[in-house]
């Protein structure tokens, strides 16, 4: 019986660590980094710095990417500068965790030809790509979320973050690694031209150097373009359900502080182990509800598989292709908890 008794205190200790361990704060004032919170195996040393230009307090951390640097873990043609969470802050995988951070971006932004810039992500067993992301693509803010291989642009700030002509230009290179992309937005076009398509050629098209299809467009639209007839690869849509709020454009973190919130509970109606239902994600910038999302998110996680049902776990900083220029990512206030109550008041008066 002493021995049951011990074991029901272990068990309850555990359970107690798991759900404390989810909680995470940080606010960036001390000007340096905690490694209780943070792991640097992306990111150099060379491209953190802590400025007095914070959100509120007395520092925020800034991250750099500067053309050539190449960073920590990044191929050729890469420059990565990311913050990870620590373990120890990793959620049971499909458990309901909210985020809430600020951020700014300046420095030499192009606004076009810029491929793949991801300025924040969150990554769960089994993922490629991320399952949800914040991108920064020609200078425009906005967010995506994978479905196994689609990924889908759920909001975005104003401006074009997809030029087309990105990808026209890519077509006059022989073998371009964006070879397979650039014939379907190719093809989708030349099949317009003729009118055996619908007009959804401006609404598909490659992400990144990864190369996964995206709706771009109207997201009211988007159940309506996933059914539309003449396109022979029904992978390049998803059956995630975007659901906007009205007037829902993100804000422009080249013009001042962007506060972020994030509820994000994981789950697919295909997974065989891990969370089994409808995944969910709320978005909200500064203050105002931008979309929801409901679906599958992620990667479908197959019975026998080895991936550890944990996560998302949460990176910020730059993960670009290479580009002229120099890129600065400042970023503050950074808050994870299992609900909204959860995380702390933002700049409190004091």
């Amino acid at each position: 019986m002493r021995i049951l008794a011990l074991a029901a205190v272990a068990i309850a200790v555990l359970c107690a660590d798991s759900a404390g361990a989810q909680s995470l704060k940080d606010d960036f004032d001390k000007g340096s980094l905690d490694p209780t919170k943070w792991t640097k195996k992306q990111i150099t040393d060379a491209q953190i710095s802590f400025v007095p230009d914070s959100r509120c307090g007395l520092s925020a951390i800034e991250i750099t990417a500067r053309e050539g640097d190449g960073g920590q873990q990044c191929g050729n043609a890469c420059e990565r500068a990311e913050l990870r969470t620590a373990k120890s802050s990793w959620p049971s995988f499909g458990q309901e965790v909210w985020y809430r951070f600020s951020f700014r971006i300046d420095g030499d932004i192009p606004t076009i030809g810029s491929a793949r810039t991801v300025i924040g992500q969150w990554k769960g067993p089994g993922d490629g790509s991320p399952m949800l992301a914040q991108r920064f693509d020609n200078g425009v803010f906005h967010i995506t979320v994978q479905d196994n291989d689609n990924r889908r642009v759920v909001a975005s700030a104003e401006g074009n973050y997809d030029d087309v002509q990105t990808v026209e230009a890519s077509a006059a290179k022989p073998g371009d690694k964006h070879e397979k992309d650039i014939s379907v937005v190719l093809g989708l076009q030349s099949e317009l031209a003729d009118g055996s398509v619908p007009d959804i050629a401006g609404k598909t098209r490659s992400d990144d150097v990864a190369g996964a299809p995206v709706d771009k467009g109207s997201f009211a639209q988007s159940s309506e373009i996933a059914k539309s007839p003449g396109v022979v690869d029904p992978k390049f849509f998803s059956q995630i359900e975007v659901i906007p709020e009205k007037d829902a454009v993100l804000p422009d973190p080249r013009k001042g502080w962007v506060d972020m919130v994030y509820r994000i509970k994981p789950g697919r109606t295909d997974n065989e182990r891990g969370p089994r239902g409808r995944g969910e994600i709320d978005i909200w910038a500064n203050g105002k509800k931008i979309v929801s999302v409901r679906g599958n998110i992620g990667a479908t996680l197959k019975q026998g598989g080895d991936e550890k049902l944990i996560g998302p776990y949460f990176k910020f900083g730059i993960y670009r292709s290479s580009v002229p220029g120099t890129l600065r990512f400042r970023f503050d206030e950074f808050s994870q908890a299992t609900s909204r109550d959860g995380l702390p008041v933002l700049c409190p008066a004091k």
